[in-house]
């Protein structure tokens, strides 16, 4: 359970501090006069208000929190399957020899 919900707030906090860096940034890039073309107009817009940091840390929380999500959700059901799996093939190696 602690796994869901710390997954869950990671997830969260990643999704919001993205929206509050790409905004500003979206915003900023429709007033640029000029852009680099490599980065493009919403990396220069990011480099100029100094998101770029932010961004990476906020994708960092998204990932980590969707997999501790995951992880918090469907371990019980991996470890019951895992246990089915070991007693089949202990049935199957009993038979073999007999």
């Amino acid at each position: 359970m602690k796994k869901i919900i710390t997954g869950g707030i990671l997830l969260c906090c990643g999704i919001i501090l993205y929206l509050g860096v790409y905004i500003p940034a979206a915003h900023y890039a429709s007033e640029l006069g000029g852009w680099s073309t490599p980065p493009g107009r919403l990396g220069t817009a990011l480099e100029a208000t100094g998101g770029k940091s932010a961004i990476n840390n906020s994708m960092i929380m998204m990932i980590i929190g969707f997999f501790l999500l995951a992880w918090g959700c469907f371990s019980d059901e991996i470890i019951r399957i895992q246990k089915l799996f070991k007693q089949d093939n202990l049935k199957r190696m009993n038979r073999e020899n007999e």
